[in-house]
């Protein structure tokens, strides 16, 4: 079936039927020698900008990788001549309007099967002697400006035997392509590479992997073809073809690992073996991203880089709970566990406050920066959410604002519409009369901590917060731990008041960092004394001086049966 579609694709090349004013991509495999990895080879068709200058974009920045164009070799170009403009640019020079064609290499940025430290997701192809998988962004050259010009793409020659499969695919399955999805693309190759196919509401759902390596194929394409129907129907919106290429990555000691990238129409997986539990929200949240922010918004150049991804991070995994649990993928507990982790994890987040800048400069490289957009801009989208439901007495809620959202861009030309921030801003005005404008100043840009209602969802879902003595061991116990003596006993504080001194020798210890219902016990002997002094056993409770927070989200224990019902539809924005 996969040869078939190939060969079908790749009459019009044949024929020299290409359609005009389209930018033509083809890309073979060349093997390499035995037992090692081949190169990609990529050819470009295209008529040249009428100024008599066409400028070229190589594969750079994605992510916290950089530099991709290393990866990329022999660029030739006919009918033009080629100068650089930088690393990562060419300027090709031709008579106005000239027919170009632009060949290229790429090479493997992996010498072994991927590992997650290797930074699978940015750094560049992986081309293994028998199997293959690339991201568009860091594989084609592009024409610059021309992110709107149709394309069309047709796989070259492969290894004998071997299964390609792509959502570059989707050109030859009748829904038109345009140099952005050539960019946003994913694919995978391989000998054994396999294609499990779904229905999906308007169109078929094709998930390809090697041989349920690293999950099984069966059950991840039913997987994705429930949630993939769910969210088409939530949003009531969402047609065609679909695509979803799953990449192993070696684990790494007892590691677990699993991750995603959304496209246009459809998402790379990737995932050591085994993460069966992982495998539910990564595909819920990854589909959620055809929506959020691809539909109801733009990224304006001064939002790039995670300027805005509480909206598109944290927004996706606030609607992908609520799509779930309106269509009865989840439960009501799924739902409020998983929330409920967030708030917990947010609040003890080092780096909660941190303002809007601070979170661009620092998301890849910084792990606790990494997560507090998803945190943060799940814990707005469930304030406003809540502020929303009481202004307009239940009429509304953010899901009303988001439809508003998309129903408004969809007027627009692609990439022309208001910013995602612009637009969320003027359609929750629009449905509530509510301006959350200081708010994103405030939580976003700013970094306050956020609170929430104590009461959402008419009473059914509980924020309660609780007030305690804040943990504190009384002493420095890496530095005690580390050379088995006592160090840095604070003076009336609880180590010292129940008798730990500095100087002390560990013998033995039971302590749980920030554990509050046990209590610290020490075995010690006195200092500077032989190896024969008797130890004895301190114990005491880890309470400090001054006191903590903690905030907790959970359901209503008083909710009856026909009321935590009710609460699941209000949650699920019915």
């Amino acid at each position: 079936m996969i040869r078939a579609i190939l060969i079908a694709a790749a009459v019009p090349f044949l024929m020299g039927a290409k359609a005009p004013e389209t930018v033509d991509y083809r890309m073979a495999l060349q093997p390499g020698a035995a037992g090692r990895p081949g190169l990609l080879a990529v050819e470009i068709r295209l008529r040249g900008d009428a100024d008599g200058e066409t400028r070229l974009a190589l594969p750079d920045d994605y992510g916290a990788k950089t530099d991709a164009w290393r990866f990329i070799s022999d660029l030739k170009v006919r009918g033009a001549s080629m100068a650089e403009d930088g690393p990562a640019a060419r300027v090709l020079r031709h008579r106005p309007g000239a027919k170009l064609t632009v060949s290229y290499r790429v090479q493997t940025a992996y010498e072994a099967d991927p590992h997650w430290r290797g930074g699978l997701t940015y750094q560049g192809a992986v081309i293994r002697p028998d199997w293959f998988a690339f991201f568009g962004d860091i594989v084609f050259v592009l024409p610059e400006d021309r992110e709107r010009q149709p394309a069309t793409f047709r796989w070259g020659r492969m290894p004998k035997g071997w299964t390609v499969a792509s959502d570059l695919d989707h050109g030859a399955q009748g829904q038109p392509l345009t140099v952005a999805d050539v960019r946003e693309s994913v694919a995978i190759g391989g000998a054994q590479v396999r294609v499990a196919t779904r229905p999906i509401p308007g169109g078929t759902l094709r998930v390809a992997s090697l041989p349920d390596r690293p999950i099984r194929l069966d059950a991840l394409a039913d997987q994705v073809a429930a949630t993939v129907t769910a969210q088409r129907a939530f949003w009531g919106d969402g047609g065609g073809p679909y695509f979803v290429g799953v990449i192993p990555l070696v684990r790494d000691g007892t590691s677990k690992v699993m991750g995603g990238i959304g496209r246009s129409d459809g998402f790379a997986l990737w995932s050591t073996p085994d993460e069966p539990e992982f495998v539910r929200w990564t595909v819920a949240h990854e589909n959620m991203h055809t929506w959020i922010p691809r539909r109801v918004g733009r990224i304006a150049r001064e939002q790039r880089g995670g300027g805005v991804y509480w909206f598109t991070e944290g927004f996706a995994d606030f609607f992908t709970n609520r799509a779930m649990l309106k269509a009865g993928a989840w439960s009501v507990d799924d739902v409020v566990d998983r929330q409920a982790a967030v708030l917990q994890a947010y609040d003890a987040n080092p780096a909660r406050v941190a303002a809007g800048d601070r979170v661009k400069a620092e998301f890849f490289t910084s792990s606790d920066v990494q997560r507090l957009p998803y945190q943060r801009g799940q814990l707005l989208a469930m304030k406003w959410d809540e502020e929303i439901r009481r202004k307009t007495g239940g009429k509304a809620d953010l899901s009303t604002a988001l439809r508003h959202m998309h129903r408004h861009y969809q007027q627009f030309a692609p990439d022309q519409g208001p910013d995602v921030v612009t637009g969320l801003v003027s359609a929750v005005w629009v449905v509530a009369g509510l301006d959350i404008r200081s708010d994103i100043a405030r939580y976003a840009d700013g970094g306050a901590p956020i609170e929430l209602p104590e009461e959402m969802f008419g009473g059914c879902l509980l924020a309660r917060v609780t007030v305690s003595p804040a943990f504190d061991a009384g002493f420095d116990t890496a530095a005690s731990f580390a050379s088995k003596t006592v160090k840095g006993v604070r003076r009336r504080g609880p180590a010292w008041n129940s008798g730990v001194r500095d100087g002390m020798r560990l013998d033995a210890w039971t302590f749980n960092a920030g554990d509050m219902s046990r209590q610290i016990e020490l075995v010690v002997r006195p200092p500077k004394m032989s190896s024969r002094a008797k130890p004895r056993k301190i114990a005491y409770w880890p309470y400090g001086d001054a006191d903590t927070r903690t905030r907790r989200l959970e359901l209503s224990p008083e909710l009856t049966r026909d009321q935590r019902a009710d609460c699941g539809r209000r949650m699920a924005g019915i």
